[in-house]
Protein backbone atom coordinates (compact mmCIF):
# COMPACT_ATOMS: atom_id res chain seq x y z
CA UNK A 1 0.00 0.00 0.00
CA UNK A 2 1.35 3.43 -0.83
CA UNK A 3 0.94 6.57 1.20
CA UNK A 4 -1.43 9.21 -0.18
CA UNK A 5 0.25 12.07 -1.98
CA UNK A 6 0.07 15.40 -0.16
CA UNK A 7 -1.83 18.16 -1.94
CA UNK A 8 1.43 20.07 -2.38
CA UNK A 9 2.96 17.12 -4.25
CA UNK A 10 -0.02 16.71 -6.54
CA UNK A 11 -0.12 20.43 -7.31
CA UNK A 12 3.62 20.62 -7.98
CA UNK A 13 3.44 17.59 -10.27
CA UNK A 14 0.67 19.21 -12.30
CA UNK A 15 2.57 22.51 -12.61
CA UNK A 16 5.82 20.81 -13.62
CA UNK A 17 3.97 18.71 -16.22
CA UNK A 18 2.52 21.88 -17.74
CA UNK A 19 5.94 23.54 -17.78
CA UNK A 20 7.53 20.50 -19.45
CA UNK A 21 4.76 20.41 -22.07
CA UNK A 22 5.68 23.95 -23.10
CA UNK A 23 9.02 22.81 -24.55
CA UNK A 24 7.59 20.60 -27.34
CA UNK A 25 4.87 23.15 -28.05
CA UNK A 26 7.39 25.98 -28.47
CA UNK A 27 9.57 23.67 -30.58
CA UNK A 28 6.64 23.10 -32.92
CA UNK A 29 5.91 26.83 -33.16
CA UNK A 30 9.57 27.50 -33.95
CA UNK A 31 9.27 25.09 -36.88
CA UNK A 32 6.94 27.56 -38.58
CA UNK A 33 9.30 30.45 -37.85
CA UNK A 34 12.69 28.95 -38.74
CA UNK A 35 12.07 25.96 -41.01
CA UNK A 36 10.10 27.58 -43.84
CA UNK A 37 12.32 25.96 -46.48
CA UNK A 38 12.70 22.61 -44.72
CA UNK A 39 14.96 21.65 -41.89
CA UNK A 40 18.12 22.53 -43.81
CA UNK A 41 21.71 21.48 -43.26
CA UNK A 42 23.12 20.83 -39.82
CA UNK A 43 25.00 23.94 -38.71
CA UNK A 44 28.64 23.45 -38.01
CA UNK A 45 30.82 25.50 -35.76
CA UNK A 46 30.11 27.02 -32.41
CA UNK A 47 26.29 26.99 -32.17
CA UNK A 48 25.66 23.31 -31.32
CA UNK A 49 28.63 23.28 -28.98
CA UNK A 50 27.29 26.23 -27.00
CA UNK A 51 23.93 24.50 -26.49
CA UNK A 52 25.62 21.27 -25.38
CA UNK A 53 27.90 23.21 -23.02
CA UNK A 54 24.88 24.98 -21.51
CA UNK A 55 23.17 21.62 -20.94
CA UNK A 56 26.26 20.23 -19.23
CA UNK A 57 26.51 23.35 -17.05
CA UNK A 58 22.82 23.20 -16.09
CA UNK A 59 23.08 19.50 -15.25
CA UNK A 60 26.24 20.04 -13.21
CA UNK A 61 24.76 22.93 -11.26
CA UNK A 62 21.54 21.03 -10.51
CA UNK A 63 23.43 17.94 -9.35
CA UNK A 64 25.99 19.81 -7.26
CA UNK A 65 23.96 22.67 -5.81
CA UNK A 66 20.34 22.33 -6.91
CA UNK A 67 19.26 20.17 -3.98
CA UNK A 68 20.96 22.11 -1.20
CA UNK A 69 18.92 23.66 1.57
CA UNK A 70 19.40 24.92 5.07
CA UNK A 71 18.72 22.30 7.70
CA UNK A 72 15.40 22.56 9.50
CA UNK A 73 15.48 23.90 13.06
CA UNK A 74 14.26 21.65 15.88
CA UNK A 75 10.67 21.71 17.11
CA UNK A 76 7.37 22.56 15.54
CA UNK A 77 4.24 20.66 14.62
CA UNK A 78 4.65 17.92 11.99
CA UNK A 79 2.00 19.46 9.72
CA UNK A 80 3.72 22.86 9.91
CA UNK A 81 7.15 21.34 9.24
CA UNK A 82 5.77 19.35 6.30
CA UNK A 83 4.20 22.50 4.82
CA UNK A 84 7.45 24.45 5.19
CA UNK A 85 9.44 21.56 3.66
CA UNK A 86 7.14 21.45 0.63
CA UNK A 87 7.44 25.23 0.20
CA UNK A 88 11.23 24.97 0.16
CA UNK A 89 11.15 22.00 -2.20
CA UNK A 90 8.79 23.82 -4.56
CA UNK A 91 11.01 26.90 -4.57
CA UNK A 92 14.06 24.75 -5.31
CA UNK A 93 12.15 22.98 -8.08
CA UNK A 94 11.39 26.27 -9.83
CA UNK A 95 15.03 27.36 -9.63
CA UNK A 96 16.17 24.06 -11.15
CA UNK A 97 13.50 24.39 -13.85
CA UNK A 98 14.67 27.89 -14.75
CA UNK A 99 18.24 26.65 -15.15
CA UNK A 100 17.28 23.61 -17.21
CA UNK A 101 14.83 25.49 -19.41
CA UNK A 102 17.45 28.17 -20.05
CA UNK A 103 19.22 25.60 -22.24
CA UNK A 104 16.18 25.54 -24.51
CA UNK A 105 15.53 29.28 -24.43
CA UNK A 106 19.12 30.15 -25.26
CA UNK A 107 19.02 27.63 -28.11
CA UNK A 108 16.11 29.59 -29.60
CA UNK A 109 18.10 32.81 -29.50
CA UNK A 110 21.12 31.10 -31.05
CA UNK A 111 18.89 29.56 -33.73
CA UNK A 112 17.90 33.04 -34.87
CA UNK A 113 21.54 34.12 -34.99
CA UNK A 114 22.63 31.18 -37.15
CA UNK A 115 19.25 30.86 -38.89
CA UNK A 116 18.90 27.12 -38.26
CA UNK A 117 16.04 25.10 -36.81
CA UNK A 118 18.52 22.37 -35.91
CA UNK A 119 19.68 24.42 -32.92
CA UNK A 120 16.12 24.55 -31.54
CA UNK A 121 15.89 20.77 -31.94
CA UNK A 122 19.18 20.26 -30.15
CA UNK A 123 18.03 22.53 -27.33
CA UNK A 124 14.70 20.70 -27.00
CA UNK A 125 16.30 17.24 -27.13
CA UNK A 126 18.74 18.22 -24.39
CA UNK A 127 16.32 20.23 -22.25
CA UNK A 128 13.44 17.72 -22.10
CA UNK A 129 15.31 14.87 -20.38
CA UNK A 130 17.24 17.37 -18.28
CA UNK A 131 14.02 18.92 -16.98
CA UNK A 132 12.42 15.52 -16.50
CA UNK A 133 15.39 14.24 -14.47
CA UNK A 134 16.22 17.31 -12.40
CA UNK A 135 12.82 18.97 -11.96
CA UNK A 136 10.10 16.31 -11.89
CA UNK A 137 9.02 15.88 -8.22
CA UNK A 138 10.07 12.24 -8.23
CA UNK A 139 10.95 10.15 -5.20
CA UNK A 140 14.64 10.60 -6.06
CA UNK A 141 14.42 14.38 -6.04
CA UNK A 142 12.30 14.44 -2.89
CA UNK A 143 14.79 12.16 -1.10
CA UNK A 144 17.75 14.31 -2.13
CA UNK A 145 16.06 17.48 -0.91
CA UNK A 146 14.77 15.82 2.27
CA UNK A 147 18.33 14.71 3.08
CA UNK A 148 19.46 18.34 2.93
CA UNK A 149 16.58 19.52 5.10
CA UNK A 150 17.18 16.74 7.62
CA UNK A 151 20.96 17.19 7.79
CA UNK A 152 20.72 18.45 11.39
CA UNK A 153 18.79 15.35 12.41
CA UNK A 154 15.27 16.78 12.48
CA UNK A 155 12.54 15.24 10.29
CA UNK A 156 11.24 17.21 7.31
CA UNK A 157 8.21 15.01 6.56
CA UNK A 158 8.80 15.75 2.88
CA UNK A 159 8.49 12.04 2.16
CA UNK A 160 5.44 11.72 4.40
CA UNK A 161 4.69 11.34 8.08
CA UNK A 162 4.78 8.05 10.01
CA UNK A 163 0.96 7.81 10.21
CA UNK A 164 0.81 7.86 6.40
CA UNK A 165 2.54 4.46 6.13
Amino acid sequence: MTAPKPAAAAGLTMVVAAMIAAIPMITLVMWFVLAGDGIGDFPGGWAPLVVVALAVAAYSFCELAGFRALALPPGGQPAEIERESWQKFTSSTFVRFALCEAVFLVSIAIAFVVDSYWIVLIGAVLALPLVAWEVWPSRRNQQRFAAALESAGHPSYLLGRPQDY
